[in-house]
């Protein structure tokens, strides 16, 4: 197996967009081609944002592995949240998604991370098996999430909650 893993840079742009899109699609979440574009820009020029390496199979892209950063107190400080960890359902079960989790997990060590989280889809039962077999166990927490609202709902919700004091 001849497979590489290489940090993604500005020139990667099309070829990651693509495998997000194919990775979105697999996982049935709604395409924003435009969004997508623009945050990988944002990430491909300011590394301090986050890491995105690309996976090819003889100079071919077939997948990719996205980790950004948090600081929790929990684990003494700075950790990995690996936001997404995709290869094209063809290079399937053939190490590829292991070695990339140990080349994440180097990372990390040399960073000094303690730990690094992901996401699952509820549902996506062989990632879950894959994860769990790499050493990944559930934390007895719900992922809850606020989008950011405009100004104008912020401060209407604000100005009633303060009436309620």
């Amino acid at each position: 197996m001849l497979v590489s893993f290489r940090s993604c840079g500005p020139k990667d742009h099309a070829a990651v967009l693509r495998l997000l899109i194919a990775y979105y699609r697999f996982e049935k979440i709604a395409v924003n081609r435009k969004a997508l574009s623009q945050g990988l820009e944002v990430l491909l020029k300011n590394p301090s944002q986050g890491k995105m390496w690309l996976m090819e199979w003889h100079k071919k892209p077939v997948g990719y592995a996205f980790l950004t950063y948090t600081f929790d107190l929990e684990h003494g400080g700075a950790e990995g949240v690996l936001r997404d960890l995709f290869v094209e359902s063809r290079y399937r079960n053939q190490g590829i998604g292991s070695l990339a989790l140990y080349e994440i997990e180097d990372y990390c060590r040399e960073r000094g991370m303690r730990a690094f989280q992901l996401q699952l889809p509820r549902g996506n039962r062989s990632a879950e098996r894959f994860y769990r077999s790499a050493g990944f166990h559930e934390l007895a927490r719900r992922v809850m999430m606020l989008e950011v609202r405009p100004e104008h709902v912020v401060e209407a919700r604000r100005a009633n909650a303060s009436r309620r004091r």
